[in-house]
């Protein structure tokens, strides 16, 4: 029996850069297309860091530019951002709310300082989505471009892409 071929989507928020540099070596290990979250809510440099820090703590969800990519034909989606106060970035929860549809295989993939731990990070985001992670990682910002930084990716990649072929594979099993 064939392999199926998985289509996979990365959809990422990233104000400094870290996440985006992430979410585009995640891309060129899965051949994933990435779609960029945008929102204008945080661009003055002083006090788009202020707003953004005020928002992660009330929970706020600032409007995203529109449209948002359609994910329907996709088997596969990876939301990548960083975590603000310990939480997933304040635009990263917008798109929780706002995303249409879910393809069947769901990853996480958050950049962070040391001082913010990712498991306060990974529940809320489950509990916003409404489901269980597939797959789940986070980069430091001081491990970028180290041999841990290839090897998170590099596990994160290997789980989705192993998840995503059986969950592809099963209904072909049963019929």
């Amino acid at each position: 029996m064939r392999k199926p071929d998985t289509k996979i989507a990365i959809v990422c928020y990233s104000k400094s850069g870290h996440s985006r540099r992430a979410a585009e070596l995640l891309a060129g290990l899965l051949d994933a297309d990435l779609h960029q979250l945008k929102t204008s809510r945080y661009r003055t440099p002083f006090l788009g860091y202020l707003r953004a820090g005020l928002d992660s703590l009330r929970l706020a969800k600032p409007s995203l530019a529109h449209p948002l990519p359609d994910l329907k034909c996709y088997d596969a989606l990876v939301i990548c951002g960083p975590i603000w106060t310990s939480y997933p970035a304040a635009p990263l929860r917008s798109y929780f709310q706002q995303v249409q549809h879910l393809p069947a295989t769901l990853g996480l993939l958050l950049t962070c300082g040391d001082h913010s731990p990712p498991e306060k990070a990974y529940a809320l985001a489950e509990q916003e989505l409404g489901r269980p992670l597939t797959a789940k990682a986070a980069i430091a910002n001081d491990r970028e471009m180290t041999t841990e930084e290839r090897r998170i990716l590099g596990d994160f990649a290997d789980k989705l892409r192993k998840v995503t072929e059986q969950k592809m594979m099963s209904p072909l099993i049963s019929q």
